[in-house]
């Protein structure tokens, strides 16, 4: 399997798309490396992530994304149910025009696009992304090993929530989600699907995501949570 994978991803120029869960799939680019290829073949990219979003996505959700990567999860979630809308944020400026393709290329115009970090302080214009030769790797985290880094805007958190009002944020961040989910209010928010770096962040970061959580009333939902993805669905009463 390893050797067949190698052949077909060093021969993808023969084959620029992949078919994945319904969408048509660039994968010619450098930011394509051969773990994403070979997931993307496989049908399994982020599939836990895809798992929760399957279960969780209502009809006229509004998603907020945090870390799109080569946005192909959102373009996933924008076809799970009717007037669904998202936001989706992505650090990376490599990878925009790489998620815009991927939504013309599928006639997707239910999903904006933005380059930024968000951070939940407003005393912050711009902040270091360490980038790593794999995309998804790369993280606002120093100490990883990165290869090099860019300056990105910053956006206050607080201010798009009141803005945007998500019905279901996702993340996947890399770390970042220690620093994201400090004093931040998720009232009103239905659902969270969050992929948690515990090699990176502390039990005690870990500890006070879920504590932001359970004070919005999201509680795990163990049956679509698996490997690092956690999916929080609200509890009434």
């Amino acid at each position: 399997m390893g050797l067949l994978v190698t052949l077909l991803y060093r021969a993808r120029a023969l084959r620029p798309y992949l078919g994945f869960k319904g969408l048509k799939v660039p994968v010619t680019g450098a930011h394509v490396t051969r773990p994403v290829w070979k997931h993307l073949w496989k049908g399994d990219y982020e599939a836990p992530e895809i798992l929760a979003l399957q279960n969780l996505v209502r009809d006229g959700d509004v998603i907020l994304e945090m870390g799109s990567g080569m946005g192909v999860v959102s373009a996933v979630a924008s076809r799970l149910a009717e007037n669904v809308h998202i936001e989706a944020y992505e650090a990376n400026p490599t990878l925009i025009e790489r998620i815009k393709d991927l939504h013309q290329i599928n006639k997707i115009d239910n999903i904006t696009v933005h380059n930024a970090i968000l951070l939940p302080t407003s005393d912050e214009t711009s902040r270091h992304l360490n980038l790593h030769e794999n995309f998804t790797e790369s993280s606002i985290v120093e100490g990883i090993n990165s290869q090099s880094s860019v300056e990105v805007p910053v956006k206050d958190f607080r201010q798009v929530l009141q803005d945007v009002k998500p019905t279901v944020f996702m993340c996947d961040i890399e770390g970042g989600e220690e620093e994201l989910f400090q004093g931040i209010d998720l009232s009103g928010i239905r659902a969270v699907i969050l992929e948690l770096h515990p090699k990176v962040i502390s039990r005690a970061a870990i500890k006070a995501i879920y504590d932001t959580c359970a004070r919005a009333g999201l509680y795990p939902r163990i049956e679509w949570s698996t490997e690092q993805v956690v999916a929080f669905e609200r509890v009434e009463g």
